[in-house]
């Protein structure tokens, strides 16, 4: 495997024999083992002759029998699935040259939501005295590897399609408003509209119990600020300014 993988390692950047469109993102996490669960089907684009797919991940466990690349007419087998952690990159050899074109790469793996303020990372509050778990991520510069596997560099932007499943009683926060949500017994199932194209340092989530304040701006957009439960006043400020610096953002673009 060593050798086999030899040609990827120390790489300033990502080879680009695939470039990613679109990723459809589903995430469990569990506050209470701080650990989650996820799986991500990635719309691809393959641009050269290749049999491998080389992506961002780090502290992540791929699941190797998970792994699997469709094309328009054949479903291909990841042969063997190898992690090279000083690179934090994963490499997918498929044995066989992939078709060019449009095709999912798909695969389920699993993390620990660490408490080094990175990635995907839990904090802390309290709540009628008990000491909570909250999910939080902070992918800037390149931490959304920590997540989910990617193409974590700036220039490959893609849009996303965000999946949370949650403990019901909590409040669960995306990039984009809420598509539908599904309860099943103690779990909501939360799908959020699919984003724009960006970064995938972009992408945001949030899960645990909050309080939001509520306004809107001179144009009738919604603009909320979550806080922690029972301190909802402490984000008057914030809103106060959003409201109204936010249709000078929107006139400026307009420029």
């Amino acid at each position: 495997m060593e050798n086999k993988y030899y040609q990827f390692k120390g790489q300033p950047r990502l080879p680009k024999f695939a470039v990613p469109k679109r990723y459809d993102l589903r995430l469990k996490p569990d506050l209470v083992t701080c650990k989650f669960a996820g799986a991500v089907d990635i719309s691809l684009d393959v641009v050269s002759d290749t049999k491998f797919i080389v992506l961002n991940a780090v502290e992540l466990s791929v699941d190797p029998k998970s792994v699997h690349f469709k094309s328009s007419n054949k479903v291909f087998e990841a042969l063997e699935v190898g992690l090279i952690v000083e690179d934090e990159i994963v490499v997918v050899d498929f044995g066989e040259s992939l078709p060019l074109g449009l095709g999912v790469l798909s695969m389920a793996f699993e993390g620990t939501l660490n408490d080094r303020m990175k990635g995907f990372y839990r904090s802390t509050y309290e709540h009628n005295g008990e000491k909570r778990n909250m999910a939080v991520t902070q992918f800037e510069p390149a931490d959304a590897r920590r997540c989910f596997p990617c193409w974590d560099e700036p220039a490959c932007k893609a849009t996303f399609k965000i999946t949370l499943e949650v403990p019901s009683e909590l409040v669960a926060l995306s990039n984009m408003p809420i598509e539908e949500e599904k309860v099943m017994g103690n779990l909501t199932t939360v799908h959020y509209q699919e984003s724009p194209i960006m970064s995938t340092y972009l992408v945001a989530i949030v899960v645990g119990l909050f309080d939001y304040v509520e306004d809107h701006t001179s144009d009738g957009i919604p603009v909320r600020v979550y806080c922690q439960v029972g301190k909802a006043n402490q984000g008057n400020f914030a809103l106060n300014v959003a409201v109204k610096t936010l249709p000078l953002f929107k006139e400026y673009a307009s420029l």
